[in-house]
């Protein structure tokens, strides 16, 4: 064969070698994993408490606010439920405690509470014409502390007549039977925050008629959502000291989930056949780490429960929504948790960069929620489209509500609003407190998540 001919050859040859060793490397890329994070507490904990939670709740005042209505006729009130005021001012008797004298004034006026023309058992301090009860609400719910208000929640601003119309029937009075306070209490609400209501029926001279009529006494405390679940809170404390009074809880958020796991550290919320090769347990999220494989594998064993996590339950869901209902929302976080993982784990000699958390679009056919609503227990179980990972993958699993229509016992609820002497019903409190809830809408709240490692 002649040189040039030799030349053309080799080159040719070296040219189809090169193709094969690039296509084999592609290959060999295909089934190679592109990840090298490593999935640890010291770097999930903050990954998801500092940039994914959007729950995160705001510190909470240590003082306490407590106003109290000083208007005729509230004396009666506070007298039926004198034990358990008395409780409750002893609860709240601290440094860090303000009290305010509501009624005539347009701001409420800040009091010394153990002074004689200031002390609630005094009949005599209940002279007050007017009862301005809307400011100290708005003032309650433009702030961030545990506040306590002690009213029969009957709003008079003034002497001038306003017309109702019920039933029919036209009546003049200047009580504003409006649901006065419903902005208010829908901010407070909205935030997480809670409204605790204890009520005390008394008889009341009317005091445009000379007649008596059924009120009740309220004592609303305002607690914030920092503190909602604390054993220590005011509100939790005053529970305990109930003395027959009638309770009402209003609340969008107070959801409390609790883990029956039988070793915690080690399976978490593993099913018996579902085996998992790591397992974090935090506070508001569990990460578990499974081969692919093993999840597969979990019909042959049980046909009838497929779930690969369960034993999670919802211990407390808002009592305004008996009907809650979930479901999982789906990410493929890995490309972002890698991103953050490099971020704040550099290689050696560089600083650690800044990092920002982008959220992805939801994907579908991965996981499914298994929601038990009579045992209220929270499983997760392979989508039945499910196909498999090429390499690892770490998914975002959000537990979210997908429907929550608020309901309100008409019986209870009736306690919250009264009957004129006169003819004429006054639902100003139960008004608020049922349409501010009604304006919140739930859908799509997180109130868990799980990270789920797959291998191939």
């Amino acid at each position: 064969m002649p040189d040039s001919a030799k030349s053309v050859f080799r080159t040719a040859s070296f040219s189809r070698l090169a193709v094969w060793v690039s296509l084999f490397a592609l290959c060999a890329a295909c089934d190679s994993d592109p990840t090298n994070f490593a999935v640890e507490p010291k770097d999930l904990t903050p990954f998801h408490t500092q940039y994914v939670a959007q729950a995160a709740s705001p510190a909470a005042s240590d003082s306490t606010a407590v106003y109290i209505d000083y208007s005729k006729g509230m004396h009666e009130g506070v007298m039926a439920s004198a034990d358990f005021v008395r409780e409750l001012l002893t609860m709240v008797n601290s440094p860090k405690t303000a009290y305010y004298k509501v009624g005539t004034a347009d701001v409420p006026v800040r009091v010394n509470i153990t002074a004689t023309e200031n002390i609630p058992w005094n009949i005599g301090n209940y002279t007050e014409t007017r009862s301005v009860l809307d400011e100290p609400v708005r003032r309650i719910t433009a702030g961030n502390g545990t506040a306590v208000f002690i009213t029969d929640f009957e709003l008079v601003k003034g002497k001038q007549e306003l017309q109702v119309v019920q039933n029919g029937k036209t009546f003049r009075t200047s009580i504003d039977i409006s649901a006065w306070a419903v902005n208010e209490f829908e901010n407070w609400l909205r935030q997480g925050n809670a409204i605790d209501v204890f009520a005390q029926p008394f008889d009341k001279q009317n005091s445009w008629v000379p007649q008596t009529q059924q009120q009740h006494l309220y004592i609303l405390v305002f607690t914030p959502k920092a503190l909602v679940r604390e054993p220590s809170a005011l509100v939790n404390r005053l529970l305990e000291k109930q003395r027959g009074l009638k309770h009402f809880r209003f609340s969008a958020e107070d959801i409390a989930l609790t883990g029956k796991y039988k070793d915690k550290a080690n399976e978490g919320g593993a099913t018996e056949n579902a085996v998992p090769n790591a397992v974090q347990v935090g506070t508001g999220f569990e990460f578990y780490s499974f081969g692919q494989k093993d999840l597969f594998k979990i019909p042959e064993y049980s046909e009838k429960d497929t779930r690969f996590l369960k034993n999670l339950f919802l211990a407390n869901a808002p009592v305004n929504y008996p009907g809650l209902q979930l479901e999982a929302k789906v990410y493929d976080i890995t490309d972002e948790y890698q991103k953050y993982y490099d971020a704040v784990n550099p290689v050696e000699g560089e600083k650690k960069s800044k990092y920002s958390f982008t959220a992805s679009d939801p994907v579908e056919d991965v996981f499914v929620l298994d929601y038990n609503a009579n045992k209220k227990e929270i499983g997760l179980k392979l989508h039945e489209n499910f196909t498999g990972v090429e390499h690892r993958k770490l998914y975002k699993v959000d537990v979210v509500i997908k429907e929550a229509k608020p309901e309100f016992d008409n019986g209870l609820l009736s306690a919250l609003k009264w009957t004129d002497a006169r003819g004429f019903e006054v639902p100003s409190l139960a008004a608020s407190l049922t349409e501010a809830l009604s304006r919140i809408n739930l859908k799509d709240r997180v109130i868990y998540t799980y990270y789920v490692e797959l291998t191939k």
